[in-house]
Protein backbone atom coordinates (compact mmCIF):
# COMPACT_ATOMS: atom_id res chain seq x y z
CA UNK A 1 0.00 0.00 0.00
CA UNK A 2 1.46 3.55 -1.11
CA UNK A 3 -0.54 6.28 1.13
CA UNK A 4 0.10 10.31 -0.65
CA UNK A 5 -1.31 13.06 1.69
CA UNK A 6 -1.50 16.63 1.78
CA UNK A 7 -1.84 16.78 -1.90
CA UNK A 8 -3.28 19.14 -3.94
CA UNK A 9 -5.28 16.64 -6.64
CA UNK A 10 -5.87 17.28 -10.11
CA UNK A 11 -8.52 14.42 -10.85
CA UNK A 12 -8.31 14.41 -14.72
CA UNK A 13 -10.78 16.88 -15.69
CA UNK A 14 -10.66 19.20 -12.57
CA UNK A 15 -8.42 20.57 -9.65
CA UNK A 16 -10.30 18.89 -6.16
CA UNK A 17 -10.70 21.75 -3.21
CA UNK A 18 -8.44 21.49 -0.55
CA UNK A 19 -5.66 18.89 0.60
CA UNK A 20 -6.23 15.14 -0.28
CA UNK A 21 -5.07 11.70 0.94
CA UNK A 22 -5.32 8.99 -1.89
CA UNK A 23 -4.40 5.68 -1.19
CA UNK A 24 -3.09 3.01 -3.29
CA UNK A 25 -3.58 -0.86 -3.48
CA UNK A 26 -1.71 -2.79 -6.13
CA UNK A 27 -1.76 -1.12 -9.38
CA UNK A 28 -5.33 0.58 -8.47
CA UNK A 29 -6.10 3.87 -6.68
CA UNK A 30 -8.45 2.44 -3.42
CA UNK A 31 -9.57 5.78 -2.04
CA UNK A 32 -9.35 9.82 -2.23
CA UNK A 33 -10.52 11.56 0.90
CA UNK A 34 -10.16 14.90 2.01
CA UNK A 35 -7.82 16.01 5.10
CA UNK A 36 -4.34 14.46 6.02
CA UNK A 37 -4.04 10.40 6.53
CA UNK A 38 -2.84 8.54 9.87
CA UNK A 39 -0.03 6.60 9.95
CA UNK A 40 2.53 6.30 7.62
CA UNK A 41 2.61 8.10 4.89
CA UNK A 42 3.87 10.25 1.78
CA UNK A 43 3.48 14.01 2.67
CA UNK A 44 3.23 15.80 0.07
CA UNK A 45 3.05 18.81 1.60
CA UNK A 46 0.62 20.94 -0.95
CA UNK A 47 2.22 19.20 -4.33
CA UNK A 48 0.08 18.48 -7.07
CA UNK A 49 -1.04 14.64 -7.66
CA UNK A 50 -2.29 13.62 -11.01
CA UNK A 51 -2.76 11.17 -13.46
CA UNK A 52 0.36 10.56 -15.50
CA UNK A 53 0.30 12.36 -18.88
CA UNK A 54 -0.75 10.67 -22.03
CA UNK A 55 0.74 11.27 -25.61
CA UNK A 56 -2.06 10.23 -28.09
CA UNK A 57 -0.29 10.76 -31.58
CA UNK A 58 3.08 8.75 -30.98
CA UNK A 59 5.72 7.21 -33.26
CA UNK A 60 8.04 5.80 -30.86
CA UNK A 61 10.90 4.81 -33.59
CA UNK A 62 10.48 8.07 -35.62
CA UNK A 63 14.42 10.05 -34.61
CA UNK A 64 16.47 9.44 -36.84
CA UNK A 65 14.93 10.17 -40.30
CA UNK A 66 16.20 13.30 -41.92
CA UNK A 67 14.72 16.08 -43.69
CA UNK A 68 17.39 15.04 -46.67
CA UNK A 69 16.09 11.66 -46.79
CA UNK A 70 12.20 12.26 -47.11
CA UNK A 71 12.99 14.85 -50.18
CA UNK A 72 15.11 12.36 -51.83
CA UNK A 73 11.99 9.87 -51.58
CA UNK A 74 13.45 7.57 -48.88
CA UNK A 75 11.10 5.50 -46.91
CA UNK A 76 10.48 6.19 -43.76
CA UNK A 77 11.04 3.13 -41.55
CA UNK A 78 14.02 1.74 -43.70
CA UNK A 79 16.59 4.24 -42.43
CA UNK A 80 18.19 2.22 -40.04
CA UNK A 81 17.65 -2.07 -39.24
CA UNK A 82 14.76 -2.35 -37.86
CA UNK A 83 16.85 -3.59 -34.41
CA UNK A 84 18.16 -0.20 -34.31
CA UNK A 85 14.58 0.91 -34.72
CA UNK A 86 13.60 -0.74 -31.63
CA UNK A 87 16.61 0.30 -30.07
CA UNK A 88 15.34 4.19 -30.48
CA UNK A 89 11.56 2.86 -29.11
CA UNK A 90 13.28 1.78 -26.24
CA UNK A 91 14.94 4.93 -25.50
CA UNK A 92 11.93 7.49 -26.67
CA UNK A 93 9.61 5.34 -23.51
CA UNK A 94 12.42 6.38 -21.55
CA UNK A 95 12.35 9.69 -22.19
CA UNK A 96 7.96 9.46 -22.04
CA UNK A 97 8.77 8.25 -18.87
CA UNK A 98 11.32 11.12 -17.56
CA UNK A 99 8.64 13.84 -19.05
CA UNK A 100 5.68 12.43 -16.54
CA UNK A 101 4.02 10.52 -19.18
CA UNK A 102 2.71 7.33 -18.11
CA UNK A 103 1.29 6.36 -21.38
CA UNK A 104 0.83 6.46 -24.93
CA UNK A 105 -1.16 6.18 -28.20
CA UNK A 106 0.38 4.85 -30.94
CA UNK A 107 -0.08 6.64 -34.53
CA UNK A 108 2.13 4.21 -36.57
CA UNK A 109 4.90 2.18 -36.67
CA UNK A 110 7.17 0.22 -38.46
CA UNK A 111 8.55 -3.57 -37.74
CA UNK A 112 5.41 -3.97 -35.33
CA UNK A 113 7.57 -1.71 -32.81
CA UNK A 114 4.81 -0.63 -30.66
CA UNK A 115 3.22 -4.56 -30.15
CA UNK A 116 6.90 -5.62 -29.19
CA UNK A 117 7.41 -2.55 -27.09
CA UNK A 118 4.38 -3.22 -25.50
CA UNK A 119 5.01 -6.65 -24.68
CA UNK A 120 8.54 -6.25 -23.84
CA UNK A 121 7.18 -3.71 -21.17
CA UNK A 122 4.42 -5.87 -19.83
CA UNK A 123 7.03 -8.99 -19.39
CA UNK A 124 9.00 -6.33 -17.48
CA UNK A 125 11.92 -6.49 -20.03
CA UNK A 126 11.88 -2.52 -20.32
CA UNK A 127 10.67 -0.11 -18.41
CA UNK A 128 8.00 2.00 -19.92
CA UNK A 129 4.78 3.28 -20.57
CA UNK A 130 1.39 2.11 -20.73
CA UNK A 131 0.75 1.70 -24.98
CA UNK A 132 -1.99 1.17 -27.20
CA UNK A 133 -0.01 -0.31 -30.05
CA UNK A 134 -0.49 0.88 -33.51
CA UNK A 135 -0.23 -0.63 -37.32
CA UNK A 136 2.15 0.63 -39.66
CA UNK A 137 0.56 3.26 -42.17
CA UNK A 138 -2.08 2.05 -44.53
CA UNK A 139 -2.05 3.41 -47.87
CA UNK A 140 -2.62 2.60 -51.35
CA UNK A 141 -0.64 1.70 -54.35
CA UNK A 142 0.93 5.00 -55.84
CA UNK A 143 -0.13 7.25 -53.58
CA UNK A 144 1.19 10.52 -51.57
CA UNK A 145 3.51 7.94 -49.27
CA UNK A 146 4.48 5.52 -52.24
CA UNK A 147 7.85 6.41 -53.36
CA UNK A 148 8.20 7.76 -56.65
CA UNK A 149 11.54 6.05 -57.01
CA UNK A 150 9.92 3.19 -58.31
CA UNK A 151 13.14 1.47 -59.65
CA UNK A 152 14.57 1.39 -56.21
CA UNK A 153 11.13 -0.48 -54.43
CA UNK A 154 12.00 -2.15 -51.16
CA UNK A 155 11.54 -5.97 -50.67
CA UNK A 156 10.24 -5.41 -47.16
CA UNK A 157 8.16 -2.32 -45.90
CA UNK A 158 9.13 0.16 -43.26
CA UNK A 159 7.04 2.29 -41.62
CA UNK A 160 4.18 2.23 -44.29
CA UNK A 161 2.55 -1.05 -46.75
CA UNK A 162 0.07 -0.33 -49.51
CA UNK A 163 -2.86 -2.44 -50.48
CA UNK A 164 -5.76 -2.00 -53.11
CA UNK A 165 -9.39 -2.99 -52.50
CA UNK A 166 -11.89 -3.86 -50.11
CA UNK A 167 -10.69 -7.69 -49.74
CA UNK A 168 -6.87 -6.96 -49.70
CA UNK A 169 -7.46 -4.15 -47.04
CA UNK A 170 -9.42 -6.61 -44.41
CA UNK A 171 -6.80 -9.25 -45.09
CA UNK A 172 -4.56 -6.49 -44.24
CA UNK A 173 -6.10 -5.26 -41.28
CA UNK A 174 -6.69 -8.46 -39.46
CA UNK A 175 -3.18 -9.29 -39.93
CA UNK A 176 -2.15 -6.66 -38.34
CA UNK A 177 -4.23 -7.41 -35.42
CA UNK A 178 -2.93 -10.69 -35.23
CA UNK A 179 0.32 -9.44 -35.03
CA UNK A 180 -0.60 -6.88 -31.88
CA UNK A 181 -1.96 -3.84 -33.15
CA UNK A 182 -4.84 -2.50 -31.13
CA UNK A 183 -5.32 0.48 -33.48
CA UNK A 184 -5.15 0.57 -37.31
CA UNK A 185 -3.67 3.75 -39.10
CA UNK A 186 -5.26 5.01 -42.40
CA UNK A 187 -3.21 7.85 -44.49
CA UNK A 188 -7.01 8.70 -46.38
CA UNK A 189 -5.86 11.78 -47.26
CA UNK A 190 -3.35 14.38 -48.14
CA UNK A 191 -2.79 17.55 -46.12
CA UNK A 192 -1.23 18.72 -42.76
CA UNK A 193 2.00 18.85 -45.00
CA UNK A 194 1.99 15.76 -47.17
CA UNK A 195 1.02 17.73 -50.33
CA UNK A 196 -0.75 15.26 -53.23
CA UNK A 197 -1.91 15.60 -56.71
CA UNK A 198 -5.62 15.28 -55.37
CA UNK A 199 -7.08 15.02 -51.90
CA UNK A 200 -7.86 11.36 -51.77
CA UNK A 201 -5.69 8.85 -50.48
CA UNK A 202 -7.65 5.87 -50.62
CA UNK A 203 -11.52 4.77 -51.89
CA UNK A 204 -14.78 4.62 -49.86
CA UNK A 205 -15.27 1.20 -50.05
CA UNK A 206 -11.65 0.55 -48.93
CA UNK A 207 -11.84 2.85 -45.45
CA UNK A 208 -14.95 1.00 -44.75
CA UNK A 209 -13.74 -2.38 -45.36
CA UNK A 210 -10.53 -1.29 -42.74
CA UNK A 211 -12.94 0.10 -40.36
CA UNK A 212 -15.25 -2.85 -40.42
CA UNK A 213 -12.43 -5.41 -40.22
CA UNK A 214 -10.96 -3.54 -37.16
CA UNK A 215 -13.75 -3.20 -35.47
CA UNK A 216 -15.00 -6.87 -35.83
CA UNK A 217 -11.83 -7.84 -33.88
CA UNK A 218 -12.00 -5.47 -31.53
CA UNK A 219 -9.54 -2.55 -32.89
CA UNK A 220 -9.78 0.96 -33.29
CA UNK A 221 -9.24 2.91 -36.60
CA UNK A 222 -7.56 6.92 -36.97
CA UNK A 223 -7.25 7.97 -40.17
CA UNK A 224 -4.53 11.11 -41.19
CA UNK A 225 -7.10 13.10 -42.89
CA UNK A 226 -7.19 16.71 -43.54
CA UNK A 227 -9.93 17.25 -46.31
CA UNK A 228 -13.47 18.52 -45.04
CA UNK A 229 -15.14 15.75 -47.45
CA UNK A 230 -12.59 13.03 -46.55
CA UNK A 231 -13.01 13.70 -42.84
CA UNK A 232 -16.97 13.64 -43.34
CA UNK A 233 -16.31 10.48 -45.16
CA UNK A 234 -14.35 8.60 -42.09
CA UNK A 235 -16.44 10.10 -39.34
CA UNK A 236 -19.71 8.39 -41.55
CA UNK A 237 -17.82 5.48 -41.55
CA UNK A 238 -17.12 5.08 -38.18
CA UNK A 239 -13.16 5.87 -37.95
CA UNK A 240 -12.56 6.41 -34.31
CA UNK A 241 -9.98 8.51 -34.42
CA UNK A 242 -9.24 11.65 -36.71
CA UNK A 243 -5.70 12.68 -36.76
CA UNK A 244 -5.03 16.61 -37.80
CA UNK A 245 -8.80 17.48 -39.51
CA UNK A 246 -7.44 20.74 -40.48
CA UNK A 247 -10.88 21.60 -42.81
CA UNK A 248 -12.47 20.49 -39.46
CA UNK A 249 -15.85 23.08 -39.75
CA UNK A 250 -18.70 23.30 -36.97
CA UNK A 251 -21.30 20.70 -39.02
CA UNK A 252 -18.27 18.24 -38.76
CA UNK A 253 -17.96 19.14 -34.96
CA UNK A 254 -21.52 18.55 -34.51
CA UNK A 255 -21.40 15.24 -36.54
CA UNK A 256 -18.01 14.15 -34.41
CA UNK A 257 -19.68 14.53 -31.26
CA UNK A 258 -22.79 12.52 -32.55
CA UNK A 259 -20.76 9.78 -33.70
CA UNK A 260 -17.99 9.87 -30.97
CA UNK A 261 -15.23 10.74 -32.89
CA UNK A 262 -11.72 11.95 -31.15
CA UNK A 263 -9.75 14.55 -32.67
CA UNK A 264 -5.83 15.13 -32.18
CA UNK A 265 -5.46 18.08 -33.91
CA UNK A 266 -1.13 18.34 -34.21
CA UNK A 267 -1.01 21.67 -34.59
CA UNK A 268 2.80 21.89 -33.67
CA UNK A 269 4.03 20.18 -36.87
CA UNK A 270 2.55 22.85 -39.50
CA UNK A 271 3.78 25.85 -36.73
CA UNK A 272 7.00 24.47 -37.20
CA UNK A 273 7.05 24.52 -40.68
CA UNK A 274 5.48 27.68 -41.18
CA UNK A 275 8.05 29.49 -38.53
CA UNK A 276 10.63 27.51 -41.70
CA UNK A 277 8.70 29.43 -44.44
CA UNK A 278 7.78 26.21 -45.75
CA UNK A 279 4.65 26.89 -45.51
CA UNK A 280 1.59 28.31 -48.05
CA UNK A 281 -0.72 30.82 -47.57
CA UNK A 282 -3.11 28.04 -47.42
CA UNK A 283 -1.31 26.18 -44.74
CA UNK A 284 -1.55 29.24 -42.51
CA UNK A 285 -5.13 30.08 -43.60
CA UNK A 286 -6.00 26.03 -41.95
CA UNK A 287 -3.40 26.97 -38.90
CA UNK A 288 -5.72 29.41 -37.60
CA UNK A 289 -8.56 27.83 -38.61
CA UNK A 290 -7.97 24.71 -36.03
CA UNK A 291 -7.01 27.17 -33.58
CA UNK A 292 -10.39 28.94 -33.80
CA UNK A 293 -12.05 25.35 -34.14
CA UNK A 294 -10.84 23.84 -31.02
CA UNK A 295 -12.91 25.80 -28.27
CA UNK A 296 -16.21 25.10 -30.55
CA UNK A 297 -15.05 21.21 -30.86
CA UNK A 298 -14.66 21.45 -26.95
CA UNK A 299 -17.93 23.06 -26.08
CA UNK A 300 -19.54 21.03 -28.47
CA UNK A 301 -18.62 17.33 -26.23
CA UNK A 302 -15.88 16.18 -28.91
CA UNK A 303 -12.97 14.55 -27.15
CA UNK A 304 -10.01 16.28 -28.12
CA UNK A 305 -6.32 14.32 -27.48
CA UNK A 306 -2.67 15.90 -26.63
CA UNK A 307 0.03 14.23 -29.32
CA UNK A 308 1.75 15.44 -31.91
CA UNK A 309 4.22 14.62 -35.09
CA UNK A 310 7.42 14.36 -32.67
CA UNK A 311 10.65 13.00 -34.50
CA UNK A 312 13.76 15.41 -34.66
CA UNK A 313 13.11 15.77 -38.28
CA UNK A 314 13.50 19.63 -37.67
CA UNK A 315 16.77 19.57 -35.03
CA UNK A 316 18.91 20.74 -37.60
CA UNK A 317 17.01 23.44 -38.85
CA UNK A 318 14.87 24.92 -35.60
CA UNK A 319 16.86 25.44 -32.63
CA UNK A 320 15.34 23.70 -29.74
CA UNK A 321 13.35 21.71 -32.03
CA UNK A 322 9.67 21.41 -30.26
CA UNK A 323 8.93 18.05 -31.97
CA UNK A 324 12.58 16.55 -30.93
CA UNK A 325 11.86 13.28 -28.68
CA UNK A 326 13.93 15.04 -25.53
CA UNK A 327 12.56 15.26 -22.15
CA UNK A 328 9.98 18.05 -21.51
CA UNK A 329 9.44 18.46 -25.12
CA UNK A 330 6.16 16.62 -25.39
CA UNK A 331 4.69 18.75 -21.90
CA UNK A 332 4.82 21.91 -24.15
CA UNK A 333 2.15 21.09 -26.12
CA UNK A 334 -0.79 21.85 -23.16
CA UNK A 335 0.50 25.78 -22.70
CA UNK A 336 0.31 25.99 -26.26
CA UNK A 337 -3.08 25.06 -26.35
CA UNK A 338 -4.29 26.38 -23.58
CA UNK A 339 -3.60 30.31 -24.99
CA UNK A 340 -5.88 29.87 -27.16
CA UNK A 341 -9.29 31.88 -26.50
CA UNK A 342 -12.11 29.96 -25.08
CA UNK A 343 -9.85 27.04 -23.70
CA UNK A 344 -9.11 26.42 -20.37
CA UNK A 345 -6.29 25.08 -18.39
CA UNK A 346 -8.36 22.47 -16.95
CA UNK A 347 -9.83 21.70 -20.30
CA UNK A 348 -6.63 21.25 -22.13
CA UNK A 349 -5.12 19.04 -19.29
CA UNK A 350 -8.12 16.73 -19.51
CA UNK A 351 -6.91 16.27 -22.59
CA UNK A 352 -3.84 14.28 -22.09
CA UNK A 353 -5.41 12.89 -18.65
CA UNK A 354 -9.02 11.54 -19.04
CA UNK A 355 -10.15 12.12 -22.87
CA UNK A 356 -6.64 9.94 -23.35
CA UNK A 357 -7.20 7.36 -20.58
CA UNK A 358 -10.35 6.39 -22.47
CA UNK A 359 -9.20 6.17 -25.57
CA UNK A 360 -5.68 4.66 -24.32
CA UNK A 361 -8.02 1.64 -23.08
CA UNK A 362 -10.47 1.21 -25.27
CA UNK A 363 -12.97 1.81 -22.49
CA UNK A 364 -12.52 -1.45 -20.99
CA UNK A 365 -10.94 0.02 -18.08
CA UNK A 366 -10.20 4.06 -15.73
CA UNK A 367 -7.36 5.34 -16.70
CA UNK A 368 -6.44 9.02 -16.86
CA UNK A 369 -8.49 9.62 -13.64
CA UNK A 370 -7.86 9.91 -9.76
CA UNK A 371 -10.60 7.79 -8.30
CA UNK A 372 -10.94 4.71 -6.72
CA UNK A 373 -10.80 1.53 -8.99
CA UNK A 374 -8.70 3.59 -11.28
CA UNK A 375 -5.71 2.48 -12.61
CA UNK A 376 -2.23 3.88 -10.60
CA UNK A 377 -0.81 5.84 -12.80
CA UNK A 378 0.29 8.60 -11.19
CA UNK A 379 2.91 11.70 -10.78
CA UNK A 380 3.83 14.37 -8.82
CA UNK A 381 4.90 18.08 -9.69
CA UNK A 382 5.77 20.70 -7.50
CA UNK A 383 3.47 23.76 -8.13
CA UNK A 384 0.01 23.87 -9.62
CA UNK A 385 -0.03 23.15 -13.57
CA UNK A 386 -3.41 24.80 -13.35
CA UNK A 387 -1.79 28.04 -12.64
CA UNK A 388 0.93 27.18 -15.04
CA UNK A 389 1.14 24.54 -17.80
CA UNK A 390 4.20 25.24 -18.64
CA UNK A 391 6.16 23.18 -15.69
CA UNK A 392 4.73 20.96 -16.95
CA UNK A 393 7.54 21.25 -20.05
CA UNK A 394 10.13 21.33 -17.09
CA UNK A 395 10.23 18.30 -15.79
CA UNK A 396 13.85 18.62 -14.63
CA UNK A 397 12.54 21.13 -12.01
CA UNK A 398 8.87 19.86 -11.21
CA UNK A 399 8.53 15.98 -11.59
CA UNK A 400 9.04 14.90 -7.82
CA UNK A 401 7.14 11.34 -8.64
CA UNK A 402 5.97 8.70 -11.31
CA UNK A 403 4.19 6.11 -10.64
CA UNK A 404 3.36 3.11 -13.13
CA UNK A 405 1.19 0.63 -12.28
CA UNK A 406 1.30 1.32 -8.86
CA UNK A 407 4.92 1.16 -8.72
CA UNK A 408 7.54 4.68 -8.26
CA UNK A 409 9.65 4.63 -11.85
CA UNK A 410 10.78 7.84 -10.18
CA UNK A 411 10.85 9.21 -6.67
CA UNK A 412 12.32 12.51 -5.36
CA UNK A 413 9.41 12.71 -2.51
CA UNK A 414 9.86 9.97 -0.17
CA UNK A 415 13.29 8.91 -0.25
CA UNK A 416 12.54 5.78 0.33
CA UNK A 417 13.49 3.65 -2.52
CA UNK A 418 13.88 3.99 -6.38
CA UNK A 419 12.98 1.20 -8.61
CA UNK A 420 15.62 -0.94 -10.15
CA UNK A 421 13.73 0.50 -13.35
CA UNK A 422 14.36 4.15 -12.91
CA UNK A 423 15.30 6.33 -15.24
CA UNK A 424 16.92 9.17 -13.56
CA UNK A 425 19.70 10.40 -15.37
CA UNK A 426 18.52 10.96 -18.96
CA UNK A 427 18.98 14.16 -19.92
CA UNK A 428 18.04 16.33 -22.21
CA UNK A 429 20.42 16.39 -25.76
Amino acid sequence: MTVFTNARVFDGRQALPGLHTVVLEGNRIASVSQGAAEGEAIDLGGMTLMPGLITCHFHPDFYKFTLAQGFSGEPLGKELPPGVLMAIGVRNCRVLLESGFTGYVGATAGHDIDAQLKMAIEQGIIPGPRLRACSMHIGTTGDLNHSKNWWREMTSPGTDTFVDGPAEMRKTVREFIRRGAETIKLFTSAGHGFPGPVPRNMERDEIEAAVQAAHHRGAKVRAHCADRAMIEECVELGVDIIDHGDEIDEALIALMAQKGTVWVPSLIYPKCLLQLGWGDARMQELYDHVRAMLPKAQQAGVRILIGDDYSGVFREVIADDPLDHQVGNYGREFAYYAEIDGLSPAEVLAWGTANAGEVLTGGRDRLGVIEPGALADLIVVDGDPLSDLSILSRPEQHLKAVVRDGQFVIDRVSQARLAPATLMGVAAE
